[in-house]
């Protein structure tokens, strides 16, 4: 069992007539010999506490961002139809909101295209939570939002936690490279007296 790659998001999925109908983890667990999926969302966590091998557990959402773009849109695919439930909306209309971090115009791109993927008609990207959302559609009174069946909200915005990410991943790379850790840790030392 590996350790969960990036901190996961808290994903909600609300739909106009009901309000909030899920909210769930960005995890996601699957076999690595064949791929299959073992479990998603907060279940992950009961299948990590078993330490079973062979088993890969991880967020494919990194910083609200699509990083593993195959395991998002089966994350997202089961996360939606637990949501729906018997009665799954035909090709609907998502609004997704996320975290206001500064989005690219490729990380949006890429989560459109996630969200198509996963089976809808019309995709808008804003940033921010539903009561930004809903503040929105209140004030501006938006078609898109009119027409829109389902709104599925990245929220959790922790930037210690991603610098902490970060810091592991450069030390990673440390090791590959033969950097030992007070190397690292001097060449911090360096970069935080030259941005006094």
């Amino acid at each position: 069992m590996t350790n969960t790659k990036y901190e996961p998001a808290d994903i909600e999925i609300y739909t106009k007539e009901k309000g909030l109908v899920l909210k769930e983890k960005s995890l996601i667990a699957y076999q690595e010999s064949d791929g299959k999926i073992l479990a998603v969302g907060t279940e992950v966590e009961q299948i990590a506490n078993q330490h079973q091998d062979g088993v890969i557990t991880l967020s494919p959402l990194r910083q609200g961002m699509v990083a593993d773009y195959y395991a998002a849109v089966q994350m997202f695919k089961i996360l939606l139809a637990r949501a729906c439930g018997k009665r799954p909306f035909l090709r609907p209309s998502i609004i997704v909101g996320i975290p206001s971090v500064g989005i690219t115009e490729v990380e949006k791109k890429a989560i459109e295209d996630m969200i198509f993927q996963i089976g809808s008609k019309a995709v808008t990207v804003f940033e921010g939570d539903y009561q930004t959302l809903e503040r929105e559609m209140r004030e501006h009174q938006l078609k898109v939002f009119a027409k829109c069946d389902i709104f599925i909200i990245i929220t959790k915005y922790e930037p210690e936690r991603y610098v902490l990410e970060e810091f592991n991943n450069i030390l990673q790379y440390a090791q590959k490279k033969g950097i030992s850790v007070d190397c690292v840790k001097k060449l911090l030392r360096e970069v935080q007296s030259d941005n006094k």
